[in-house]
């Protein structure tokens, strides 16, 4: 194999790919991404046999072939080359791979294209087509209620519920629950329903994937068996699906709630971060954990209270006149819903002190965050 390239597409290329490259993997192989001609394209590819990414990059093709090569100490010589010299890189058939740029010269030793891991194609069914914003927000919305105990596997990931040309999204750690809609979504069959737990990982790096420096609009995802694929432009992105059954989770979203109030984010996501910086440094379930929301006469006082800390409260003017009450709150769990609403105001709903409140963006009716309270 014989190519020509520049330096700033190929760097667009690794970091493209490198996130799933397992460094940590008993397979020498894996800790390489394979580099290959390909119909007269130079493409990229890389698993950890969980996730797998490929892409294409410009270049010039002077001998086809392929190789596997070391991707860190690749990566790291390509970052110090100079940008205004091209790349030509080599490998031959002791799997020797020469790669020169200017008067740099390097010689790495690669391993056989052929011990790579097949990666799937993207699937010809069981596909549609969304607006890459879109599905950027839906997964920003509710990624951050993944639960990260290994023990309960199968909420560590989100949830897609796929029917009648409706897209769903859910999250939960079993203490919050993030729920989110969409039905901007084309190419699907009315008949197609689909469930499927993407892992986390997964989508951070399709988050990761879709934030870079790419013009598309529009992102095609396909979903079979125990897989899902993402494609855009010249980029292939998957994974592999959480195994189980996803717990269910309209049970836990209240159908009736006695305390409904409006609320601004911007000042109340300041008055929890405000109050956050009193409570215990790990959280627990004890008060010195907890920032409790007092609603009185038009006031929202949010405080908290830590033995051998301090103590502060922070004083709002809302709209309400319901009876005096109280609730406690993970402070981090209200930051994190707050954080990923997009309007100035929320509605904020709750039955008691006890029982799980609901916050919806006052005009997004698509969107919803369930937060169970603290008891102290």
């Amino acid at each position: 194999m014989r190519v020509i390239c520049g330096k700033e597409e190929l760097t667009k290329g690794i970091q493209t790919i490198c996130s799933v490259t397992s460094s940590k993997s008993t397979l020498p192989v894996l800790s390489n991404f394979l580099f290959e001609t390909e119909d007269g394209k130079i493409k990229l590819s890389s698993t950890d046999l969980e996730m797998a990414v490929k892409c294409y990059i410009k270049g010039e093709i002077l001998e086809d072939g392929g190789i596997t090569i070391p991707a860190k100490r690749f990566a790291d010589i390509i970052k110090e080359l100079l940008s205004e010299n091209e790349i030509e890189i080599r490998s031959d058939e002791t799997n020797q791979i020469n790669a020169n740029s200017g008067k740099s010269k390097f010689n790495l030793m690669g391993i056989s294209k052929n011990e790579y891991p097949v990666i799937p194609d993207f699937p010809s069914e069981n596909n549609f087509t969304i607006k890459r914003e879109l599905f950027a927000s839906m997964l920003k919305k509710v990624v951050f209620a993944v639960s990260k105990d290994a023990q309960r596997y199968v909420l560590n990931g989100v949830y897609f519920i796929l029917e009648e040309n409706i897209l769903k999204m859910a999250a939960t750690d079993g203490r919050r629950l993030a729920y989110v809609t969409a039905n901007e979504i084309q190419g699907i069959n009315i008949q197609m329903k689909i469930k499927a737990i993407v892992p986390a990982k997964a989508v951070t790096d399709i988050l990761r994937l879709l934030s870079s420096d790419i013009k598309a609009e529009e992102i095609k995802i396909g979903i079979t068996g125990n897989q899902i694929a993402l494609e855009i432009e010249d980029i292939t992105f998957l994974s592999t699906l959480i195994e189980g059954v996803f717990p269910n989770y309209e049970q836990v979203i209240p159908k009736t709630s006695e305390i409904k109030v409006k609320l601004n984010v911007k000042n109340t996501l300041t008055a929890v971060k405000q109050m956050a910086l009193l409570t215990a440094d790990k959280i627990s379930s004890d008060r010195s954990s907890a920032v409790k929301f007092y609603f009185n006469s038009n006031v929202l006082r949010i405080s908290a209270s830590t033995a051998g800390l301090g103590s502060g409260e922070v004083e709002l003017e809302i709209d309400y006149k319901a009876e005096p009450t109280e609730i406690n709150f993970n402070p981090n769990f209200v930051k994190e819903v707050l954080q990923n609403i997009d309007e100035e105001s929320i509605i904020f709903e709750f039955k008691n002190s006890i029982n799980p409140a609901t916050i919806v963006p006052e005009k997004d009716k698509n969107y919803l965050c369930v937060v169970m309270p603290m008891r102290v």
